[in-house]
């Protein structure tokens, strides 16, 4: 293998590498910071940020550095031994920070624990991004073509890494077990280099260090010192818990522990049951069901191996069908429950179905008397879906005339705060808005009771202890005295008169996800985190077009004021507000897939994915016809206008597939349309990153320096993006206006780059 194919082999391994770790770390990561797309948001900025410090800062050193080889040699090798130890750190953190398992973590240590952990490898891959550009360009000589090439080699990387561990790995193998495979890997992409490595001393002393470690690693994976120190780490993790099982599904890390005779279900760390937990099980399923008639067919969205089967199957039901989306949390419930607690599963009443509970509901033509959600606070987008009017609606569509539907919310038994307040009131005015009738029980959990009728719910105890003796069902807690205490008028009328208040709350739509922010405005109350918690509650959609407006005022006077290199500098500029805008592109297509089709996890890695495709072929047609190109300006300006039209037509095509009712068009929006749109974002993306690259470069001896502040500039674009989407424009403006806003800050770029003449024509 020749020296140039062996630096695309590396760096199609470091693309690989970095997608795969990615994946690997943003999983470990939720586990212990129990994620929302907020947590997801500071761990995305943590690692943009050390990408682009890699990238732009040590990357400006690059071309000052005379053995280039040998220090991306060192690069590899150094990052083969990080990831490890990094991946360790994860998983020791919250010892190390002193936090106990079970503990919430509040967004100042979050931010601190990710910022200092992913910091080495994080910032030698953005290095080496940098130092393969020159010293491709050495062997090559063509500057510009150069970083074209290293740029599709890393996004074809990226897509080979992302597809493997998304789709293979995660599924057979343990998570520590798979970068232990990316430890081999890079020791082999370092092996291959060092062959071409300045300095025969220390080229020596590489190749001897990496064959004793791929030996070490090797010795560890047949004498199972590897599966002791994943059995180490899972301890120090789940310290304090008699840990049954820990495994990975693609949904995520799903734990059980035992204490005494409960058995306690983690998805991702958050709880999700614990069995027996008579008082649970019990307020879920009797508040709805004894506010039923006679309940014959009941859906169970979630909940059922935390004992809901159990007690919906004491009324004389016909069948319940009971939607759990991950089928490994069932599978473990039958290996780590009882027989008496896991025999239900078994009951010929009962249907398992694993699918997204919305999906179900949207594709069921089955009409039920009772339905019962179980799936906790929407603290993320994903579980937003199920507390919005659009999914309501789809609901009512499959309740029969009189039927209930319930669900419980964090509340507060005594006092309910102005955050909880809105909170609860979001919801409660979204509910409202479709069905006629609406009740809440209060209490530490709020149990939201609706029906499609009006005079079918009554909170009158002595009727619904007729109705549960009649049907002649045994109960623990849900009894006369337990009844009088949550149903008295003083506690009715103090949760009635918060979520009907006159605080200014808007009601919960499925491409406008407010309950989600008021949720996390909620949730930030529970840490010591003052000035975060207030920067929150001050947002609003006002103060953040007022913010947007100022910032495209200010890009227009950076494009005035750069002087004789204004040109280049917006080229530059350009570079990181359309890291900033795919960003938002690709939240944006995630959560309106999921609003539309719901969590169909294969179908989401497949959009994942088309952004690395289209990155790919993006770079792969400007690497081949950029030495052909003679206005490089007029062709950038074709792509930013491209960038600015692309976000207008995401919210049509949003919201044609999401009425479109046909099968065709359902099928065509969830296996074409959607996994289609990421391609042309980037599509758009590979071809101005190059470009931008090429118009930038006047002096060829900086190569290494200009690759990296541009990669640096994107990245550190994205950084931004990732953060604010998911913490504030998705949240407070919705979908559509914060594909408005993308298009509205590249607008204004486009502008900036009309201001700048036709100064900056082709440069070779």
């Amino acid at each position: 293998m020749d020296f140039r194919k062996t630096i695309t082999l590396s760096m199609i391994i470091t693309g690989a590498t970095a997608m795969a770790s990615q994946i690997v770390f943003m999983r470990e990561f939720l586990v212990v910071f129990y994620g929302n797309e907020i947590s997801i948001g500071i761990i995305l900025a943590s690692w943009l940020v050390w990408g682009a410090f890699g990238s732009a800062l040590l990357g400006s050193i690059t071309d000052r550095i005379k053995a280039r080889v040998l220090m991306f040699s060192l690069c590899q090798l150094s990052l083969a031994l990080i990831l490890p130890a990094s991946f360790l750190f994860i998983r020791l953190s919250k010892p190390l920070m002193g936090i106990t398992t079970g503990e919430l973590v509040g967004y100042g240590p979050m931010m601190v624990s990710t910022f200092l952990m992913l910091a080495a490898p994080c910032a030698v891959m953005g290095f080496m991004f940098s130092l393969a550009c020159r010293i491709y360009r050495d062997s090559a000589g063509y500057p510009a073509g150069s970083v074209a090439r290293i740029y599709v080699m890393e996004a074809l990387g990226g897509l080979a890494g992302g597809l493997l561990v998304s789709y293979v790995l995660i599924r057979f193998i343990y998570a520590f077990e798979i970068v232990f495979l990316l430890f081999f890997l890079n020791m082999l992409a370092c092996l291959l280099t060092q062959r071409y490595a300045e300095g025969r001393f220390l080229r020596k002393f590489i190749r001897i260090f990496a064959v004793l470690a791929v030996a070490a690693g090797v010795a560890a994976v047949f004498t199972g010192a590897d599966n002791s120190l994943r059995e180490y780490s899972l301890g120090k993790l789940w310290s304090g818990f008699n840990v049954l099982e820990s495994t990975d599904s693609v949904y995520g890390n799903i734990t059980v522990t035992e204490r005494g005779s409960q058995r306690s279900f983690y998805d991702n760390a958050l709880h999700l049951y614990t069995v027996p937990d008579r008082l649970y099980a019990e307020e879920s399923v009797h508040f709805a069901m004894l506010e039923d008639g006679d309940p014959e067919d009941i859906l169970l969205i979630g909940g059922g191996i935390g004992g809901l089967l159990e007690e919906a199957l004491k009324y004389p039901v016909e069948s319940v069908d009971y939607v759990e989306l991950d089928p490994v949390l069932v599978e473990m419930a039958r290996r780590h429950l009882s027989k008496d607690d896991s025999s239900w599963l078994d009951r010929p009443e009962v249907s398992i179905i694993n699918a997204d509970g919305r999906f179900y509901v949207k594709r069921t033509g089955k009409k039920y008397d009772c339905v019962i959600i179980s799936l906790g606070d929407p603290y993320t987008a994903q579980l937003n879906r199920f507390y919005t009017v659009g999914f309501f609606r789809e609901l009512a569509g499959i309740m029969k005339k009189g039927a209930v539907v319930s669900f419980g919310l964090t509340s507060s038994e005594n006092y309910i705060s102005g955050e909880l307040q809105d909170y609860l009131r979001s919801i409660y005015l979204s509910l409202k808005e479709v069905f006629p009738e609406v009740i809440i029980i209060p209490g530490d959990t709020a149990y939201f009771i609706a029906s499609n009728e009006s005079g079918i719910l009554t909170v009158d105890v002595a009727e619904l202890m007729r109705r549960l003796k009649d049907r002649d069902i045994e109960t623990v807690y849900v009894r006369e005295y337990y009844l009088f205490d949550k149903l008295s008028p003083e506690r009715m009328g103090s949760i009635r008169r918060a979520v009907e208040g006159g605080a200014d709350v808007r009601e919960n739509r499925d491409f406008k996800p407010v309950s989600y922010y008021y949720a996390t405005v909620f949730w930030g109350t529970q840490f010591d985190a003052p000035f975060f918690r207030k920067m929150l509650r001050a947002v609003s959609p006002h103060k953040i077009w007022v913010a947007a407006s100022a910032f495209c005022s200010l890009i227009i006077v950076f494009a005035l004021v750069s002087g004789k290199r204004r040109s280049r500098r917006t080229v530059l500029l350009s570079v990181m507000t359309t890291g900033f805008a795919e960003i938002i592109f690709q939240i944006a297509v995630l959560i309106s897939f999921q609003v539309i089709y719901g969590y169909v996890f294969y179908k989401l890695g497949v959009i994942i994915t088309s952004f690395m495709v289209g990155l790919a072929i993006g770079g792969w047609l400007i690497a081949r016809y950029m030495p052909r190109i003679k206005d490089d300006m007029a062709l950038f300006r074709w792509t930013q206008v491209s960038i600015c039209i692309y976000p207008l037509i995401l919210p049509v095509v949003f919201l044609w597939l999401s009425r479109a009712e046909g099968a065709v068009s359902s099928w065509l929006g969830s296996n074409v349309i959607f996994p289609f749109l990421p391609v042309v974002a980037g599509v758009i993306g590979g071809i101005q990153f190059p470009l931008a690259n090429k118009m930038y470069l006047e002096d060829r001896e900086r190569l290494g320096a200009v690759a990296g502040l541009s990669y640096g500039l994107d990245l550190l674009g994205a950084c931004a993006g990732s953060f604010l989407a998911a913490a504030f424009f998705v949240p407070v403006l919705g979908i559509f206006q914060t594909c408005f806003l993308a298009a509205l800050v590249n607008l204004t770029v486009m502008a900036a780059l009309l201001l700048n003449g036709e100064a900056s024509g082709a440069r070779a």
